[in-house]
């Protein structure tokens, strides 16, 4: 053997070895031990450990490997030196297999508070999960109820409520006006949708709505099917969490109907003004006329005021029908029974009811208001036997004839002058009815035959 070592030092040289290369693979089998205990073995410690106990592994077959070299040649330094190493690695090898099973120990409850915590933070999840869905269930459920009480107050209503992006498309639509569908705004702008007269004072409306961060409002009117609508339109811009405009949402209502009543008002008004200034022209005839065949003003004002109070009842049913006309029977009542209340069963009243258009309403009633005075004063009503009949039919199978007729009263002397009441029926009356008047004085009582036209009816 060279190197003039002796026997005793290599084969302490070699015990160093073979200790070191027991105590590094020892290593290596503690690093494997440790490294299997752990569950997840893809993280980045468990790698280290794995190449660790590969390097010391490695090492520990270096060293059994290095033993033929030692029998070729070593000196003394180098053989006490692997003993000391070999005596220390072992030692190492024995501390760390005692401390293993502790650290193993140390390592599982560590282990286990870590898993007590991760499990803790998983049954808050868990709770904190179950909490939001309740929540969020709430939450859905108040939105379903908020939806539907929001469709349940616009269902049947002439509201629609739109929105629209900042390229100005509807995005969506609920309860869209007549004439207009959900499927054909969705996507499209208004002049797509509608004439563009139309609608270019709404996009300015909607621009400037968008520009200012200002609610506007306007009123338009469009065609559908041949009638005309009218829509108020309420626009509010739409602002996102920058504070910037992100489109609009319109509030329509339909007010056709509104200004269907407005011109109706409108026209009513005018009827009621023409229908004023003939009625004023008419109480000042009567006034006059009334003054000119009365001696005193006690017996004018008693003549004068009954003639309008006739007047007054007529009007009365006009403005319950909205001046559209009244009834023929209701007409022929309040002008009878209202005076005659204790008496009804001295005046027989028949026929069909039919509907009088307002011009013949008052004309009729005041000529069966001077028939009336007329039977008080001089026919059958200013007896207690006489009695009155007001019938009337149809003739020629469109106009209507009204006949006044008195049995039972004191005999009829043919009348030497004509008074007012005479002149207003035959006269007046029929003038104004375009129609014919036929008054005969028949001894039994006087008759009054009145034609009412067609056109002084309303169809059914």
């Amino acid at each position: 053997m060279s190197g003039g070592m002796s026997g005793g030092f290599l084969y302490l040289q070699t015990a160093g070895e073979i200790m070191l290369a027991i105590a590094l693979l020892g290593m290596a089998g503690l690093i494997f031990f440790v490294y299997s205990q752990f569950e997840n073995r893809r993280g980045l410690t468990s790698a280290m450990l794995l190449l660790l106990g590969i390097g010391v592994g490695i090492a520990g077959l270096a060293h059994l490997a290095d033993l033929p070299r030692l029998w070729s040649g070593a000196n003394r330094f180098e053989a006490v030196l692997n003993a000391f190493a070999g005596v220390f690695a072992l030692g190492s090898l024995g501390l760390a297999m005692w401390l293993a099973p502790r650290l193993r120990k140390r390592f599982n409850k560590d282990l286990e508070a870590e898993i007590a915590a991760h499990s803790a933070t998983r049954n808050a999840l868990t709770k904190a999960e179950s909490e939001l869905e309740v929540r969020a269930a709430a939450h859905q459920s108040e939105l379903a109820r908020i939806k539907q009480r929001f469709e349940l107050a616009l269902r049947n209503s002439p509201i629609g409520v739109f929105t629209q992006d900042t390229d100005m498309r509807f995005t969506w639509v609920h309860n869209p006006p007549p004439g207009m569908s959900s499927k054909n705004l969705l996507g499209r702008r208004d002049e797509e949708v509608l004439p563009l007269s139309v609608a270019e004072p709404i996009i300015a409306a909607k621009e400037k709505a968008m520009a200012t961060m200002q609610p506007q409002e306007l009123e338009t009117t469009y065609e559908s099917g041949g009638r005309q609508r009218a829509l108020y339109i309420l626009v509010e811009p739409m602002i996102d969490k920058d504070e910037k405009a992100a489109g609009t949402i319109s509030v329509v209502v339909d007010i056709s109907q509104r200004r269907a009543q407005e011109m109706q008002l409108r026209l009513l008004l005018r009827e009621l003004t023409h229908r004023s200034k003939n009625l004023l022209a008419v109480i000042n005839a009567i006034a006059r006329q009334t003054a000119a065949r009365t001696c005193t003003l006690d017996e004018f004002l008693d003549s004068f005021n009954a003639r309008l109070v006739a007047i007054g009842s007529a009007h009365d049913l006009l403005v319950a029908d909205d001046w559209r006309g009244a009834s023929l029977r209701n007409l022929v009542q309040s002008q009878l029974y209202n005076h005659l209340s204790s008496n009804e069963d001295r005046i027989e009243v028949e026929g069909e009811d039919v509907m009088l258009k307002p011009e013949a309403v008052q004309n009729v009633g005041l000529a069966l208001h001077e028939l009336f005075v007329n039977a008080q004063k001089y026919g059958a009503l200013s007896t207690s036997g006489g009695h009155v009949n007001v019938s009337w039919d149809q003739f020629d199978g469109h106009g209507v004839k009204l006949v006044w007729e008195e049995r039972g009263g004191p005999q009829v002397p043919r009348p030497d002058s004509v008074g007012f009441g005479r002149t207003m029926i035959e006269n007046v009356v029929g003038r104004a009815l375009n129609g014919e008047v036929d008054l005969t004085f028949d001894p039994d009582g006087v008759r009054c035959e009145i034609a009412i036209p067609p056109s002084q009816l309303i169809a059914d």
